[in-house]
């Protein structure tokens, strides 16, 4: 049976949840676009020695009952392990973790209702592309070539406002059931959550927690490059190189 997009305060259960920013930015689209693709760096699920050591910090700080995370864009494959750091820590200490993301029906359901936007968005591409090519550029004074620009810009202004909702609004209501349905599962009257997910939420996740009467804390990751190391990296590269 699909799940249901439900949220109802926890019954007699007070609980905080500690919403920790994720090390790296964690991007959605229904359509990962073919420049993400191509990007290493994105493609990895790269998690450094220091930030699973601020998360195992913060473990012992605030010795929560559960843990969720933002579903990760993770890529298994041979530049990734099947396996991710974070949630081993979670097993090793016995907290019960669950990744947080819109449902798989939802997901394909909101996907198909703009469905016609993709559609015509391609087509208005090719139409575009087939009269470059018979220019040999952009024509001038060209009316059904500007009217065809003027279309697909306004469609796709249309189609990323539509995913940006689902992105932020959608997503966001999702995640909290995640958390409250968990929380459900945990014996205890007050209980503590970490919640680690894109920084780009935090006030949307906010706002629905007050609604709900969940407390909440926020922690935000203070970036820094060490520079002597990086130094020292950069050096004993040149050396090899030599």
């Amino acid at each position: 049976m699909p799940e249901v997009l439900e949220l109802k305060p926890l019954k007699e259960k007070h609980l905080k949840l500690i919403m920790i920013e994720s090390e790296f930015p964690i991007d959605w689209w229904f359509e990962v676009p073919a420049e993400k693709k191509e990007d290493l760096i994105w493609n990895l699920h790269l998690i450094s020695k220091e930030y699973l050591e601020l998360i195992e910090s913060l473990i012992e700080k605030y010795k929560p009952d559960m843990v969720l995370e933002e579903k990760p864009n993770f890529w298994v494959g041979p530049l990734n392990p099947d396996e991710d750091p974070l949630k081993s820590l979670f097993e090793q200490k016995n907290i019960p973790f669950k990744h947080a993301d819109i449902s798989e029906n939802a997901e394909f359901y909101l996907s198909a209702s703009l469905d016609e936007h993709r559609s015509m968005l391609k087509s208005l591409e090719t139409k575009i592309k087939e009269i470059l090519q018979k220019s040999g550029g952009i024509p001038e004074n060209d009316e059904l070539f500007q009217r065809l620009i003027m279309w697909k810009e306004y469609l796709q202004t249309d189609y990323d406002s539509q995913e940006d909702d689902i992105r932020y609004k959608v997503r966001e209501a999702w995640m909290m059931m995640n958390i409250i349905n968990l929380a459900k599962t945990i014996d205890g009257k007050k209980l503590k959550g970490l919640f680690i997910c894109d920084l780009r939420h935090f006030n949307g996740i906010e706002k629905l927690a007050l609604d709900l009467g969940i407390e909440t804390e926020q922690i935000i990751i203070k970036r820094s490059i060490r520079t002597e190391e990086f130094e020292e990296i950069l050096e004993e590269e040149i050396e090899i190189s030599k």
